[in-house]
């Protein structure tokens, strides 16, 4: 991790965009005590996309640990989130245990009904096997 630290900020930044879904760029480096890193992300955390699931997502396990521990610290920073339906109710659990009821900086909100196929990514509606 020392000759990640020893990069430009704009060669991190090229990096850190090509991690996805980006919300494990959130929960593997909020929290982990490197000030650099965490300001870089904390500065992208302004669009939160969760809608990566696909159907039986092993990111399911992810997801307690990021409401817990990650949406703290980039909840105020939030302008864009789209998330999947599934997720409403711990988005909205989140928001009135830890925000008062609201993200104060959201201006954008995309919620997706589908969910995406396991094997080929592929989306399908309610409904559709």
């Amino acid at each position: 991790m020392k000759e990640l630290l020893d990069l430009p900020d704009e060669i991190i930044l090229a990096i850190i965009n090509r991690i996805k879904p980006q919300f494990l760029l959130f929960y593997s480096l909020i929290g982990t005590g490197n000030n650099r890193l965490e300001r870089i992300v904390l500065e992208k955390s302004h669009s939160l996309d969760l809608t990566f699931d696909y159907y039986k997502s092993p990111y399911v396990a992810f997801m307690k640990r990021f409401y817990a521990h990650v949406m703290p610290h980039i909840s105020n920073n939030i302008q864009f989130l789209a998330f999947n339906l599934q997720h409403l109710t711990d988005i909205s659990t989140f928001a009135q245990e830890n925000c008062g009821g609201t993200l104060a900086n959201l201006t954008h909100l995309k919620i997706m009904m589908g969910k995406k196929c396991i094997t080929t990514g592929t989306t399908f509606t309610l409904g559709e096997l």
